[in-house]
């Protein structure tokens, strides 16, 4: 079973009633191609933060998918878009996150005895940022073994994102992409910022564990808001 999932669900669980009313996405969309530049530039959008495993490749793939590369290299070379990676992962796939995507933060977080910890990768080089940076960085760049991993739905992650994009004023001019109601969509509410929720890639992939959350989530989701409207919440 996914250690990534089980410290998800142990974090969601207990705040799955409150965080119900937090999943509402600001648009769905069928695919990320229908996202642009200049559709993102008319909506006031100078920072994209991205989920990866599920919106943009497959579970722990390599590069994005090749469907989808086109579309998401036109937002990156767009002049007045910065983006940042919201991570839940794993020490392994944090480093992997910042082979496959070099010029872009990864951001992870952790929970100190000191206070919140955010670990910020470009490429090789790594840095930290919170109030617990100090603390977690005291080995010499790798996170201590007593550290508590920060997991979606966080509102910490989001804002650590947008203070690393220097954007952290301006949360409405912000914009979260994943294909999860209650780990993406949900840590963009809670830090004021909008949304966009698109299917999940390559479901299959996927462990069982994470296959039947995302089951989940869809019914609860289409209980309290009815079925989702294309563009639309």
């Amino acid at each position: 079973m996914s250690a990534t999932w089980v410290q998800t669900s142990r974090r969601l669980l207990p705040r799955l009633r409150r965080l119900s009313g937090e999943i509402r996405p600001t648009f769905h969309l069928d695919s990320v191609n229908e996202m642009s530049p200049g559709a993102l530039r008319d909506l006031g959008v100078a920072a994209v933060l991205w989920d990866v495993d599920g919106t943009l490749m497959g579970h722990h793939d390599d590069r994005v998918d090749p469907a989808l590369a086109p579309a998401f290299e036109a937002l990156l070379a767009a002049t007045g878009l910065r983006h940042a990676i919201v991570s839940n992962c794993q020490e392994a796939r944090f480093a992997e996150l910042g082979e496959i995507f070099p010029a872009i933060p990864v951001v992870l977080g952790y929970e100190t005895g000191a206070g919140a910890a955010f670990r910020v990768r470009r490429g090789p080089r790594e840095s930290w940022r919170g109030p617990g940076a100090a603390a977690a960085s005291s080995d010499g760049g790798g996170p201590p073994g007593e550290l508590r991993p920060i997991r979606k739905p966080s509102r910490g992650l989001v804002q650590a994102a947008l203070e690393e994009l220097n954007v952290a004023d301006r949360p409405a001019a912000a914009l979260m992409v994943g294909d999860q109601y209650f780990t993406d969509i949900a840590s963009a509410n809670l830090a004021g910022v909008r949304s966009v929720k698109v299917p999940t890639l390559h479901r299959a992939s996927f462990p069982a564990p994470v296959r039947w959350s995302q089951r989940l989530e869809t019914v609860l989701y289409r209980l309290k808001y009815g079925r989702p409207r294309p563009g639309g919440a």
